[in-house]
């Protein structure tokens, strides 16, 4: 099923950019969507291929731009994905498009010049997925090249939805100690350890988060944060969906961040202001 997205229920009522979404080759998307069928009770509605969701996503009329990543779960795929994601902007000129790697891939170094060269503008890392922890020193080649080249890493380092040993606030910790220019995203708030995250962001100028899946239920448990803390730090923080990896409408996940009761300047610069100047496209949202 796929679904509309009128202007007129956006929740939202100005121009927002989606600092996380996801576009997979149509075999990676079925096979994820098969795990996701086995072995949870997550049900996805938009079930489309990657062109679609790259069409449904272009046609948003107020969407500005949206930052696209996967993952690679096993080494020895990166690079074909790479060649996938860098091709996206030709088909969807909104994508922004995050390269892939895996830990035991040989020369990351190397792997992110490549990413860069094809016009990536960072790295996406699933801490779950991947079974890696953040600061995993395996990862330091490839954080010495995001960092130099300006480009950024969005990390699932939060231990939501699902805990498991490679994930958390304490795992995350060595990357700001030992890579302190590289630019961080923190999927989900950091949830459930978004306390802990959202003060980091405060007193480290090169760490930001992402909304993605938030103030909304899943089938599992809810992630959200102290509303307070969210306030404080709106200014560090980037509105996100997870599309098309939720279990509800496009709609609900704008509106679940539109209806906080934040301050209008903190809504506007999580739904457009921070990732318009942190992505360098101009104009203070």
């Amino acid at each position: 099923m796929t679904e509309r997205f009128p202007a007129t229920q956006a929740g939202y009522p100005g121009p927002f950019i989606d600092f996380h979404t996801h576009l997979f080759p149509d075999p990676l998307w079925r096979a994820i969507q098969g795990w996701f069928g086995r072995e949870t009770t997550w049900r996805f509605p938009f079930t489309g291929m990657w062109q679609e969701g790259a069409a449904f996503l272009e046609g948003l009329p107020r969407l500005e731009r949206y930052v696209c990543c996967g993952y690679a779960h096993r080494p020895g795929i990166a690079r074909e994905l790479n060649r996938f994601y860098a091709e996206l902007p030709r088909h969807s000129p909104k994508a922004v498009p995050l390269g892939c790697a895996h830990q035991d891939d040989p020369d990351l170094a190397g792997l992110a010049e490549e990413a860069f060269a094809r016009g990536l503008w960072g790295f996406k890392i699933h801490g779950q997925v991947q079974r890696v922890a953040p600061d995993d020193p395996r990862w330091a080649p490839l954080y010495e090249v995001v960092a130099d080249r300006g480009g950024f890493v969005l990390f699932h380092a939060g231990n939501g939805p699902f805990p498991e040993p490679h994930t958390g606030f304490e795992r995350f910790r060595g990357v700001l100690r030992r890579h302190p220019t590289l630019r961080c995203v923190i999927a989900h708030l950091g949830c459930f350890e978004a306390t802990r995250f959202l003060g980091a962001a405060l007193d480290h100028d090169n760490l930001y988060l992402d909304t993605a899946y938030t103030f909304l239920d899943n089938p599992s448990n809810r992630m959200d944060a102290p509303l307070e803390l969210l306030e404080a730090a709106a200014h560090k923080v980037l509105f996100a969906t997870d599309f098309p990896g939720i279990c509800h409408g496009y709609s609900d996940g704008v509106r679940a961040i539109a209806e906080l009761p934040l301050s209008d300047p903190a809504k506007e610069a999580i739904f457009l202001g921070n990732a318009r100047r942190f992505l360098g496209l101009g104009g203070e949202g």
